[in-house]
């Protein structure tokens, strides 16, 4: 049995959709923004810090305290660029 037009039409529309979605998720530029907490593992000259023991993220002025074991809020501006937006409050 064969599948209509109307069938195939709509499983190419799903492809290409969820091909968009990869190339997304792949994609600074395309991919949003976002927060999420880190803790700070090594505080680094220049204004940086290391979070979670893998990452060196440049920290806003205001956070001028930096320390090792901070739980701070770090922004991904899904443009490939990280910022540590500051320390919460424990």
């Amino acid at each position: 049995m064969t599948q209509s037009m109307h069938a195939h039409a709509r499983e190419y529309a799903q492809y290409q959709a969820d091909e968009a979605v990869r190339a997304g998720q792949n994609t600074p530029s395309v991919r949003r923004a976002g927060l999420m907490l880190a803790t700070v593992t090594d505080v680094l000259t220049g204004g940086l810090v290391e979070v979670d023991g893998d990452m060196q993220v440049r920290r806003l002025a205001s956070y001028t305290t930096p320390a090792d074991g901070d739980l701070v809020v770090l922004a991904d501006f899904g443009n490939g660029n990280w910022a540590v937006l500051g320390k919460l409050a424990t």
